[in-house]
């Protein structure tokens, strides 16, 4: 019988943050690749079940369970005092005795060696206009906290690991890059026809899959596109995600209140927070994909077209730059004549894709979360 080391894995599924969500199915999705002597039993701490529903269906991995955090001896990520004054009084069960090997991602620093702590980016810190002091403070305190009490910091990018040694230098955390990748099943990929039909989509569109926070920049392709409506009366962008930003209540608003006024509500679309196999396919059938966005840790959008053989058209920013190595091309992330340009010169041709084995990249992620956050297993 193999002796596998544990793996909890804090988690619970919130839509304001799908790409939070995304990135841990991914995560257990590249784990899933490797040999089942290599694969380690894995632990969602989870205040309820449906975060482990979730996962265990998404990823089908083998080695899985779940516990209330409150539960397990030792470990406490946060839970109010009358919670934990109640879980006294509960009766323990086979997943309380779990001895974890590793906590990733960790959300409270820790001296021990099996806590890992995880800064997907420091947009607090490149664009700070766009939060809230309150915000900015606490995001400063955590990431003290990070460097000067936790072993390891894990980094989705050398772009935040680059920034992190500029604002918080000087400190002896061990510091890895992990890039993760998407995982997306297209096996039974929605037909294009009721995507359509459901969606109301012409047979030719762009697509910007990007939650409604306002630092992923839509107003620069609403720009772009009303700059082409005239002399291209058929050309159609679809937004989609989730429409609420904390930071920023009316942004949703604000953007579609600007389409109403440019004249351009045929030209662009807003479909709304929508089902992930819709998204897919949509994502898929699209003449290409546009990722504004004025800051990333490592672009979800991008790596799920990458993973669809899809061509991006990507804010020139050092992330992705860093992410989109093909199929794609770069535009100053606030002019709009020049993804204008971009998207023109795709308006009736298809942009070149050029073919490549994405499962490197997801053998890869799993390799280097291995060896990084469990070691050599």
């Amino acid at each position: 019988m193999i002796d596998r080391k544990v793996l909890a894995i804090p988690f619970n599924y919130d839509k304001r943050w799908i790409g939070g969500v995304y990135y841990v199915r991914n995560l257990i999705s590249a784990l899933n690749l490797l040999p089942n002597d290599r694969k380690p039993k894995i632990i969602i701490l989870s205040q309820s079940d449906d975060g482990y529903n979730y996962l265990d269906e998404e990823t089908q991995y083998p080695y899985m369970d779940w516990t209330i955090p409150g539960l397990v001896r030792g470990y406490d990520i946060g839970l109010s005092r009358k919670r934990r004054y109640i879980n006294r009084f509960l009766h323990w069960y086979k997943n309380n005795d779990f001895v974890f090997y590793v906590v990733f991602p960790h959300p409270i620093p820790s001296v021990s060696d099996s806590t890992i702590c995880w800064i997907p980016d420091f947009q607090d810190k490149r664009l700070p206009e766009l939060f809230h002091n309150e915000e900015l403070e606490q995001r400063t305190i955590q990431h003290i906290e990070y460097a000067s009490r936790a072993k390891h910091i894990v980094f989705s990018s050398k772009s935040a690991l680059v920034d992190f040694e500029y604002f918080y230098p000087g400190y002896n955390v061990q510091k890895h890059v992990v890039r993760f990748a998407a995982f997306n099943d297209v096996s039974n990929l929605l037909s294009f026809e009721y995507i359509q039909n459901k969606y109301s989509l012409p047979a030719n569109y762009f697509y910007c899959p990007n939650q409604f926070w306002i630092h992923k920049n839509h107003k620069v392709v609403i720009e772009a596109v009303a700059k082409l409506a005239n002399k291209h009366s058929k050309i159609c962008l679809a937004f989609s995600g989730k429409e609420y930003d904390h930071r920023a209540p009316s942004y949703t608003d604000d953007l579609k209140n600007l389409v109403r006024k440019l004249g351009l509500s045929e030209n662009v679309r807003f479909l709304g927070f929508i089902p992930r196999n819709d998204q897919l396919a949509i994502l898929k059938n699209a003449r290409l994909v546009v990722q504004p966005s004025l800051f990333e840790g490592w672009s979800t959008v991008i790596e799920d077209a990458k993973s669809l053989s899809q061509y991006v058209l990507a804010s020139d920013i050092n992330t992705h730059r860093e992410q989109l190595v093909a199929n794609g091309e770069l535009f100053s992330p606030n002019d709009f004549d020049a993804l204008s340009v971009l998207l023109e010169k795709y308006l009736e041709v298809d942009p070149p894709i050029k073919e490549f084995d994405y499962s490197t990249n997801q053998m890869k992620f799993a390799k280097d979360f291995i060896s990084v956050v469990m070691g050599d297993l």
